[in-house]
């Protein structure tokens, strides 16, 4: 009985020291221990202090000048036989390729993009009918790299007998310097977020632990015009405007 009763009591009195300890029963949040337990990271599943680390993005820009352009020119026939109607689209071409050569347009800047050959049959009653004609489509892609003469090209071309020209665009022939340039301004941008987000929280920005480029689209031309414009009967000069080339960048930091 006496062994029982001492059993009885020292289970008691375990709470009751429980409650003797004002530590444990009310804890103050404003102690300096208390606060760094408020103030540290989680733990990770293996026990360690998970890193703190803040993400921001960025963007940059650079405008720059296009030095190329871009234009489509084709030839069309017609004719109720085909082989006659391809020689006269071919005899079309060449005359329109020698006129590319003549005004100083490199062979390796022109490139073939279309041959199309129409066959036109009437149905009828959901039967085809004899053949009553053809088109032929003959097109290709010019890169013209002097600005300067791009008006007295476009001339030449449709004084060949080219009656399609259309896609006109100017672009950056290496774009790769501006691209550059974008993304150190977008890592800048990315940086200042960073600093002020990490000042208005009153944490240390500590080293970059990630950095991502995102998706970067080809130069954008701030202003578009039509092919009909570079081809002024006064011989007008061209106006490439401007191009806008885009990089974006996600960054992670250590923050303490």
């Amino acid at each position: 009985m006496l062994m029982t009763h001492r059993a009885a009591a020292v289970l008691l009195l375990a709470p009751l020291a429980c409650a003797a300890s004002p530590a444990a029963a009310s804890p103050d949040l404003a102690s300096p221990a208390a606060g760094a337990v408020l103030a540290a990271a989680a733990p990770a599943a293996d026990g360690k202090p998970q890193e703190r680390m803040i993400r921001v993005t960025g963007d940059g820009r650079v405008r720059v000048r296009p030095d190329v352009a871009i234009v489509h020119a084709g030839v069309e026939a017609t004719g109720k036989v085909l082989a006659p109607t391809v020689a006269d689209a071919s005899a079309k071409m060449r005359r329109m390729l020698d006129a590319l050569a003549k005004a100083g347009v490199a062979e390796k800047d022109v490139q073939t993009t279309r041959h199309d050959v129409q066959v036109e049959r009437p149905w009828v009653d959901g039967k085809p009918r004899d053949i009553t004609g053809y088109t032929v489509v003959d097109e290709v892609r010019v890169t013209v790299r002097d600005l300067g003469k791009l008006g007295a090209i476009l001339e030449r071309v449709i004084a060949a007998g080219s009656n399609s020209l259309r896609g006109l665009s100017f672009e950056r022939d290496d774009p790769a310097p501006e691209r550059q340039q974008a993304l150190a301004r977008a890592v800048a941008v990315a940086r200042g977020k960073a600093e002020a987000m990490a000042k208005a929280a009153g944490v240390t920005l500590g080293e970059v632990v990630a950095l991502e480029e995102g998706g970067a689209g080809p130069p954008i031309p701030l202003m578009k015009y039509r092919a009909e414009a570079m081809v002024a009967a006064d011989g007008a000069p061209v106006t490439p405007g401007e191009l806008e080339i885009a990089a974006s960048v996600s960054v992670t930091y250590a923050i303490r």
